[in-house]
């Protein structure tokens, strides 16, 4: 079981964040570990956007599921 840590958030914050993860279908504590994911994900490639990040680990997953289709390189149809 991994170590819990209490973290101490302004009202209107947690309430931003409790709204996102309702939205998202996750509980406060899941929104919380994907913020810090996504934020050191973008710590790591400052010249990244954000929503290029998302897009890409959205990709990533796709692909582990069996969704992604290989692009054949200079192949016109």
């Amino acid at each position: 079981m991994s170590p819990v840590t209490t973290l101490r958030l302004e009202d209107t914050v947690r309430k931003r964040v409790q709204a996102r993860a309702l939205a998202n279908r996750r509980s406060l504590s899941e929104q919380m570990k994907y913020y810090l994911f996504l934020g050191m994900v973008a710590e790591d490639n400052p010249d990244l956007s954000l929503l290029f990040i998302k897009d890409l680990l959205e990709a990533k997953e796709e692909a582990l599921v069996g969704l992604a289709v290989p692009y054949r390189w200079g192949v016109l149809k």
